[in-house]
Protein backbone atom coordinates (compact mmCIF):
# COMPACT_ATOMS: atom_id res chain seq x y z
CA UNK A 1 0.00 0.00 0.00
CA UNK A 2 2.85 2.62 1.20
CA UNK A 3 4.95 1.97 -2.37
CA UNK A 4 1.36 2.36 -4.39
CA UNK A 5 0.94 6.41 -2.46
CA UNK A 6 5.09 6.92 -3.27
CA UNK A 7 4.61 5.71 -6.66
CA UNK A 8 1.15 7.88 -7.40
CA UNK A 9 2.48 10.92 -6.06
CA UNK A 10 6.02 10.40 -7.96
CA UNK A 11 3.79 9.78 -10.96
CA UNK A 12 1.78 13.35 -10.20
CA UNK A 13 5.09 15.25 -9.42
CA UNK A 14 6.24 14.25 -13.01
CA UNK A 15 2.73 14.61 -14.98
CA UNK A 16 2.98 18.30 -13.06
CA UNK A 17 7.27 18.89 -13.84
CA UNK A 18 6.25 17.95 -17.70
CA UNK A 19 3.66 20.91 -18.08
CA UNK A 20 4.50 24.19 -19.72
CA UNK A 21 1.49 26.11 -17.43
CA UNK A 22 0.84 25.30 -13.84
CA UNK A 23 -2.92 24.66 -13.18
CA UNK A 24 -5.35 26.52 -11.95
CA UNK A 25 -7.93 24.30 -9.76
CA UNK A 26 -11.48 25.88 -10.80
CA UNK A 27 -14.89 25.02 -11.09
CA UNK A 28 -16.39 27.10 -13.69
CA UNK A 29 -19.99 26.15 -16.04
CA UNK A 30 -18.81 26.14 -19.51
CA UNK A 31 -20.36 25.14 -22.70
CA UNK A 32 -18.49 22.74 -25.43
CA UNK A 33 -19.18 23.18 -28.91
CA UNK A 34 -18.32 20.04 -31.73
CA UNK A 35 -19.46 21.90 -34.61
CA UNK A 36 -22.33 20.34 -34.94
CA UNK A 37 -23.72 20.07 -31.40
CA UNK A 38 -23.18 22.10 -28.13
CA UNK A 39 -22.91 21.29 -24.58
CA UNK A 40 -23.00 22.03 -21.10
CA UNK A 41 -19.89 21.15 -19.24
CA UNK A 42 -17.80 22.31 -16.14
CA UNK A 43 -14.41 23.20 -16.07
CA UNK A 44 -11.87 22.05 -13.44
CA UNK A 45 -8.11 22.46 -14.03
CA UNK A 46 -7.18 25.57 -16.04
CA UNK A 47 -4.77 26.44 -17.66
CA UNK A 48 -3.37 29.13 -20.26
CA UNK A 49 -2.36 25.67 -22.69
CA UNK A 50 -5.50 23.65 -21.37
CA UNK A 51 -8.19 22.37 -19.41
CA UNK A 52 -9.90 19.53 -17.64
CA UNK A 53 -13.44 19.40 -18.59
CA UNK A 54 -15.94 17.06 -16.81
CA UNK A 55 -18.82 15.89 -19.56
CA UNK A 56 -21.13 13.26 -19.77
CA UNK A 57 -20.97 12.74 -23.42
CA UNK A 58 -17.94 10.49 -24.79
CA UNK A 59 -15.36 12.02 -27.57
CA UNK A 60 -12.90 10.99 -29.08
CA UNK A 61 -9.12 11.83 -28.76
CA UNK A 62 -7.37 14.11 -31.26
CA UNK A 63 -11.19 15.27 -32.30
CA UNK A 64 -11.60 19.48 -32.63
CA UNK A 65 -13.99 21.23 -30.53
CA UNK A 66 -14.36 25.08 -29.01
CA UNK A 67 -15.07 25.99 -25.16
CA UNK A 68 -16.54 28.73 -24.16
CA UNK A 69 -15.89 29.70 -20.38
CA UNK A 70 -18.87 32.66 -18.54
CA UNK A 71 -19.32 34.52 -21.59
CA UNK A 72 -16.07 34.52 -22.96
CA UNK A 73 -15.92 34.07 -27.08
CA UNK A 74 -14.98 30.58 -28.48
CA UNK A 75 -11.31 29.08 -27.69
CA UNK A 76 -10.38 26.40 -30.34
CA UNK A 77 -9.46 23.47 -28.53
CA UNK A 78 -8.35 19.86 -29.21
CA UNK A 79 -9.50 16.94 -27.50
CA UNK A 80 -6.00 14.91 -25.85
CA UNK A 81 -7.23 12.73 -23.79
CA UNK A 82 -10.49 11.06 -22.38
CA UNK A 83 -11.07 9.34 -19.13
CA UNK A 84 -13.77 8.18 -16.53
CA UNK A 85 -16.83 11.45 -17.74
CA UNK A 86 -13.42 13.31 -17.97
CA UNK A 87 -11.50 15.09 -21.12
CA UNK A 88 -8.64 17.29 -21.69
CA UNK A 89 -8.46 19.80 -23.85
CA UNK A 90 -5.27 21.51 -25.73
CA UNK A 91 -5.62 25.03 -26.35
CA UNK A 92 -4.78 25.82 -30.14
CA UNK A 93 -4.19 29.46 -29.19
CA UNK A 94 -0.76 31.19 -27.75
CA UNK A 95 -1.41 31.35 -24.21
CA UNK A 96 -1.49 35.43 -24.54
CA UNK A 97 -4.44 35.25 -26.73
CA UNK A 98 -6.38 32.59 -24.06
CA UNK A 99 -5.50 35.00 -21.17
CA UNK A 100 -7.11 37.49 -23.61
CA UNK A 101 -9.99 36.08 -24.61
CA UNK A 102 -10.47 34.45 -20.68
CA UNK A 103 -10.36 38.03 -19.63
CA UNK A 104 -10.42 38.02 -15.93
CA UNK A 105 -10.45 34.71 -15.03
CA UNK A 106 -7.34 34.60 -17.77
CA UNK A 107 -5.58 37.24 -15.73
CA UNK A 108 -6.03 35.22 -12.68
CA UNK A 109 -4.00 31.71 -14.14
CA UNK A 110 -0.26 31.27 -13.56
CA UNK A 111 1.77 32.78 -16.59
CA UNK A 112 4.64 29.17 -15.74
Amino acid sequence: MRLRKVSKINQEASEENRRQFARQHVLLKARLDTGDYEFECVAYDLSLAGVKVKLDLPLKAKCDVWLMVKDSAHIPSKVSWVKDGYIGLAFSLSPSQVAKILGPVGARLPKR
